[in-house]
């Protein structure tokens, strides 16, 4: 049998949870959380520059504030 591999929302405590082969992953307060460290995972593994970060942040997460420290 095949092993699972999923996202769901779980609604108490609230959350999104990350499965793979049947073993809970990762679990994140919400789903812009769980988009920004995925963001972030993407970056740091191609080594991008912070600036680059920061814009994609931006696209995701506008009301934020990122502060420059260049």
């Amino acid at each position: 049998m095949a092993r699972a591999s999923r996202v769901y929302y779980r609604t108490s405590p609230d959350a999104v949870v990350v499965v793979k082969d049947d073993a809970e992953l990762a679990v994140y307060r919400s789903t812009d959380e769980l988009i920004e460290t995925h963001i972030k995972g993407m970056l740091a593994k191609d080594r991008q520059d912070t600036r680059k970060v920061r814009e994609i942040l931006r696209s995701y997460r506008p009301s934020d504030v990122i502060r420059r420290r260049d």
